[in-house]
């Protein structure tokens, strides 16, 4: 893991109060999200999730984490709105970097954003300084194709080559490889699939 950080809610601003450890599962909103989703929880039943982007509005989550955190209440997105309508309250909300006048973001991770890789792949730097050994990405596949409920195409996860340029920065990333696996697409080829117990 990375020498420069240590584990812990330090890295964030403010500190982060809570440690956490074992698997967690990092679930963004590709079209493949809910057949990883399901696959995931046959060997991690218990995991919690971290919601990114429009996740939030597909899995109960205790964390909302984005690098676009004026989508949290922006329309159309709406990502906090549609996570405590549809899953009830007991999540907590968290950005990469530092907005001013964002106060429904409620800790702040900058050394996530770096090295690039999108939102999921800052989760993922987020959920290792939180305490979580295994990161597991659903929904997370870094091929071009649709936002999960959208069978129309569209969006910058279509665009080959926005694809491209974020596993490009995943593969370079490679500090942060160990102990995270993706269940499908071209994460899943750079960082290997979890094995049942």
């Amino acid at each position: 893991m990375p020498a420069r950080l240590e584990r812990g809610g330090l890295n964030a601003s403010p500190s982060y109060p809570h440690s956490h450890s074992g698997p967690v599962l990092v679930c963004g909103n590709a079209w493949c999200l809910h057949d990883d989703l399901e696959r995931a929880r046959k060997i991690y039943p218990d995991a919690p999730c971290i919601a990114i982007n429009g996740a939030s509005k597909e899995v109960k989550a205790f964390a909302l984490y984005s690098w676009h955190p004026d989508r949290f209440m922006e329309t159309p997105f709406r990502w906090i709105e549609r996570q405590r309508v549809l899953f009830g309250e007991g999540f907590e909300v968290h950005g990469a970097r530092t907005y001013q006048g964002m106060p429904w973001v409620e800790y702040w991770w900058p050394d996530t954003k770096k090295g690039g890789g999108g939102s999921a792949w800052g989760a993922r730097k987020m959920a290792w300084l939180m305490g979580f050994e295994t990161v597991v990405l659903c929904g997370c596949p870094l091929t071009p194709g649709p936002y999960v409920g959208n069978h129309g195409l569209g969006g910058l996860m279509t665009k080959d080559n926005v694809v491209q340029m974020y596993i490009d920065q995943i593969v370079r990333d490679g500090e942060w490889h160990d102990g995270v696996y993706s269940m499908s697409g071209r994460t899943r080829d750079v960082l290997g699939e979890p094995k049942p117990c």
